[in-house]
């Protein structure tokens, strides 16, 4: 965040719980921590399993106090802007200050949120236990505009395109890529995220790996950490999408995948999957890939380059100057 010279750290709770009680927010410069903050509502501590960006591009601007919260019945945005004047920073009080719930709903019960990512125009994605993928408007965090019926499979993870107009989900076993354009009752076209699809909604592709690739990427095998390619610019289409199973970051061309007439779809019947990828290989298991900014492409390499991060080792290369 601020131009990508702060950041937010959550750390896992008691007894290695996935949800913490706080953020410690970090000066990247100096690698020290400035201050920890507390989440809190109506005067009681509560939980958070995930932050992110208000929007796809956030963490790029320069200045910004806010960020989004997710927790497994909550959905909300936090204000870092202490009420009280100058934010306390470590060792200055013995109390964490509080920080600010702007804007958000708790949900009785149900729900069962898991992930979440945001759009270019600060638009919401939640991909659910029950596989259940919620669209939520940048206006209100109340009520899904586009609900998608889960698979049967929990998402794990979920990215969105700049312009909205697709999701990836992560499962265990495949990932789910989902358009979420249709035309309205006035020939208007318009995303899920502004508008209910209802029964307009497209059925979404899977891409998967062969058999024998799930058994080359190792006992550890299940995808996590679908993304798309970083783009953060109006006009500009993202290339790739990158997941990671295993020893393996496995990446997809956008354009084949989404087109309905690619070689893999053309003897399926009913959702069609594909199986059209590149893999990198590596000796042990991948913590996590994802592409740099769309800005570090060069004229040699239409497509940013691939970060790809192990427990010993990470290095960056662009797709079409390697092997795969």
């Amino acid at each position: 965040m601020r131009g990508e010279t702060n950041m937010l750290l959550m750390s896992p709770g008691e007894a290695g719980a996935l949800h913490s009680n706080g953020v410690h927010h970090v000066d990247i410069e100096t690698g020290k921590v400035v201050t920890e903050w507390r989440f809190e509502k109506d005067g009681t501590d509560i939980t958070m399993r995930d932050i992110a960006n208000d929007s796809k591009g956030a963490q790029l601007e320069p200045s910004g106090s806010t960020f989004l919260g997710l927790d497994d019945n909550r959905l909300c945005r936090w204000d870092m802007r202490d009420a009280r004047g100058r934010v306390q920073t470590i060792g200055s009080s013995s109390e964490s200050p509080v920080l600010h719930w702007s804007q958000g709903y708790q949900f009785s019960r149900g729900t069962n949120f898991q992930c979440f990512a945001s759009t270019g125009d600060g638009s919401i994605v939640v991909g659910s236990v029950d596989g259940k993928i919620r669209l939520y408007s940048k206006s209100s965090m109340r009520m899904a505009k586009t609900a998608f019926p889960g698979l049967g499979s929990p998402i794990t993870h979920v990215d969105v395109t700049y312009d909205g107009k697709w999701i990836l989900g992560t499962t265990d076993t495949y990932l789910i890529l989902i358009c979420t354009i249709f035309k309205d009752k006035d020939g208007k076209e318009k995303t899920g995220f502004s508008g209910r699809m209802g029964n307009r909604i497209a059925a979404p592709r899977l891409l998967k790996l062969t058999p024998l690739d799930s058994i080359l990427a190792g006992t550890d095998n299940k995808f996590h950490g679908g993304q798309f390619s970083w783009v953060t610019e109006n006009g500009k289409q993202e290339k790739h999408l990158v997941a990671t199973a295993g020893k393996f970051s496995v990446i997809w061309n956008f354009q084949q995948v989404k087109d309905s007439n690619h070689d893999c779809y053309r003897d399926q019947q009913g959702l069609k999957s594909c199986y059209c990828y590149k893999v990198v290989l590596k000796d042990e298991s991948i913590v996590d890939s994802r592409f740099m900014h769309d800005n570090f492409a060069t004229s040699d390499s239409p497509e940013a380059p691939l970060v790809v991060a192990t427990p010993m080792k990470v290095s960056s290369f662009s797709i079409p100057n390697r092997r795969l």
